[in-house]
């Protein structure tokens, strides 16, 4: 496991720079939000629970986006006592759904707040929705070094390639060979985290998001 000292460590052995520490952090940490809603830890929450006729729920604590959902069930009952007790709803675009089926989406108020709906809308009041989803990475700071990123431990050198890209790609005189070079290091380890996590949910798949950064050669940092 890689902590945040010797992944710096790692960046100026692999591209000498006059970077400070908070930029090069910066960097990793702007890796980490792409990486978050794919491969951020699964949590589950169980603070929400139905009112009768209301559709649109606040997010609870740790959930900023609906995104970051991957299973979502409404129990038939105020005390569940197995998984059965739940009803599966399956992530659908706004109002885009069936009649008669169980869906979820987002919605953003005037004041740009998000909003988890489910439809249809409850009947009756008092029943656990139970959430699972990707909890955002923890965000690296200059003021911890000792810490870790909260991801596979073999694959931390992402942030490091990550981040010599962007260092390599910034200021009055990019260096874009080695920029591209990075990158093509950062799209390659990707590649293979996405490969190892396939694998590793093979056994208990999800329903998958399409996922631009999977498409090769797209220039996964957002270019």
């Amino acid at each position: 496991m890689s902590t945040v000292s010797q992944l710096l460590n790692m960046i100026d052995q692999y591209y000498p720079n006059n970077a400070t520490n908070g930029t090069k952090i910066m960097f990793m940490n702007a890796a980490q939000d792409e990486l978050s809603p794919y491969f951020g830890i699964i949590v589950e929450d169980n603070s929400l629970v139905t009112v009768a006729l209301q559709d649109s729920y606040s997010l609870p604590t740790g959930l900023s986006d609906v995104s970051q959902i991957t299973a979502l069930g409404v129990a038939g009952e105020t005390t569940p006592t197995t998984r059965y007790s739940y009803t599966k709803y399956d992530l659908t675009p706004r109002d885009d759904y069936p009649a008669g089926t169980k869906t979820y989406f987002q919605t953003i108020d005037n004041l740009g707040v998000k909003k988890l709906v489910i439809n249809p809308e409850p009947t009756t009041s008092g029943y656990p929705i139970r959430i699972r989803y990707r909890k955002a990475l923890t965000e690296l700071s200059p003021t911890n070094l000792s810490a870790s990123p909260d991801f596979d431990s073999r694959f931390h050198d992402i942030l490091v390639h990550y981040a010599c890209y962007m260092i390599c790609s910034t200021g009055a005189n990019p260096d874009t060979i080695q920029a591209d070079r990075f990158m093509q290091s950062y799209e390659s380890a990707l590649t293979e985290l996405w490969h190892y996590q396939m694998l590793q949910e093979s056994d208990s798949p999800t329903n998958r998001r399409d996922n631009k950064h999977w498409h090769k050669s797209n220039g996964y940092a957002g270019n």
